[in-house]
């Protein structure tokens, strides 16, 4: 997986919940877009070709955009357990409260591994 791909992975891992929730306001090409990009993800296939078209804008601007956040993405926070991707796809890290519950991959579901 080339660099500009796996920082794809990444921003959708860690905004998805988010960009679902921006998609589900929008008409139904755009969910479907968003449905074809998860599946995409979940296969580990290329997706930003896919995240191009959901965002409606080139390839050289969708690079662009990762670096901000996609569309619907908040502020993080800032705890201390650090947790990354289950199975090394992208380089997310989520970060929860000590003792908290471990959080799960927006993509694939399965529990993230603590670093």
């Amino acid at each position: 997986m080339d660099l500009a791909e796996r920082h794809a992975l990444t921003a959708l891992c860690a905004e998805l919940d988010e960009l679902r929730a921006e998609c589900a306001r929008q008409p139904h090409e755009r969910q479907r877009a968003l449905a074809r990009l998860e599946a995409a993800a979940r296969a580990r296939l290329p997706i930003l070709a896919l995240l191009a078209e959901l965002l409606g804008s080139s390839l050289d601007e969708t690079v662009r955009t990762l670096a901000s956040g996609l569309p619907g993405a908040g502020p993080g926070q800032a705890d201390e357990e650090r947790f990354c991707c289950p199975d090394g796809a992208c380089d997310r890290v989520s970060l929860t409260a000590p003792a908290g519950p471990v959080p799960r991959c927006t993509v694939t579901g399965q529990p993230m591994k603590r670093r």
